[in-house]
């Protein structure tokens, strides 16, 4: 390992920037509970000592991954020679007037659940959804037809060079279904300021929404969520359930309650998973002429 990973870990600590995780697992870390080891993990515990750990990344040209809840993660069973930024422990929301300023670590379930408790009304949609802001951001979550960029009035992150940018006008910049400008950007995305609005209809919405999830979704098994993206006018889902294709590689499953949920049902490796996606999409293709797209990432 390269000096520059220990002179890492040092710094972190030295300046007390968090907390540091030495060959951690990262089956702990995403919700399909399969991946290898990594050197480290780096849990920063305030916005200010993450913008200064994540220069120090930039300057030392060290190789990162960034992750919050890990809910639409596939990550390879091999060790990963890198530093893997967890955001979960930036979990600060604060209040002003129809507005919220959210940190990347919040869980969208659970701001979406006070939220509605409060008779707030704006992310009713994102019930049953565990990933992070940070993460719903960089992908566009969403669900009924809504996405959060939907609520966005703006969003603060950190550029390829360490700098604190805003971007606002969000319906200016890209956003659509499943898509964001971040994707096509190395950049690390720390807050950002949601739209909202009172309405006492909030938490009948939220709850409707979560039974419609529990009902169609296998929310108690161990997943990525959606393995593939809608195509237009279509259902991933559907098309899987009318193609004759393999359900099960070894413990790499295709849900019985949605064909595009993939769960992991006890042990599966990421060849297991990895050859299931890449089976199901070849027989969908061969039988629909449709090629899936992948929603979840792919860490190898």
């Amino acid at each position: 390992m390269s000096k520059r990973y220990l002179d890492f870990i040092s710094y972190v600590k030295n300046n007390n920037l968090g907390l540091i995780e030495k060959d951690a697992s990262l089956k702990k870390y995403c919700t399909l509970k399969i991946g290898g080891k990594c050197y480290c993990i780096y849990k920063p515990d305030s916005i200010n000592n993450l913008i200064k750990a994540y220069k120090y990344i930039l300057k030392r040209k060290i190789d990162y991954e960034v992750i919050g809840n890990g809910s639409n993660l596939l990550i390879s069973d091999e060790y990963h020679f890198k530093i893997f930024i967890c955001l979960k422990g930036l979990n600060q929301v604060s209040f002003k007037s129809n507005a919220a300023i959210v940190s990347s670590g919040v869980m969208g379930n659970v701001l979406s659940k006070k939220l509605s408790l409060n008779q707030i009304s704006g992310l009713e949609f994102l019930a049953g959804i565990p990933g992070t802001i940070g993460g719903m951001i960089y992908m566009n979550a969403g669900a009924w037809g809504k996405s959060i960029s939907d609520v966005i009035k703006s969003i603060t992150y950190l550029d390829e060079f360490g700098r604190v940018c805003i971007m606002d006008n969000i319906k200016n910049h890209g956003f659509g279904y499943r898509k964001s400008p971040f994707m096509k950007r190395r950049v690390l995305i720390i807050s950002c300021e949601l739209q909202l609005k009172e309405d006492v209809s909030s938490i009948k919405l939220y709850y409707d929404y979560l039974e419609k999830k529990k009902l169609t979704q296998p929310l108690k098994e161990k997943s990525a969520g959606s393995t593939f993206k809608n195509p237009n006018n279509l259902y991933a889902w559907k098309l899987i359930n009318e193609t004759n294709t393999i359900r099960k590689i070894n413990d790499a499953e295709i849900s019985s309650i949605h064909g595009n949920f993939f769960i992991n049902k006890n042990n599966a490796t990421f060849n297991d998973m990895k050859e299931l996606i890449k089976r199901v999409q070849d027989d969908v293709f061969n039988t629909h002429h449709i090629l899936l797209e992948l929603e979840l990432n792919i860490i190898e």
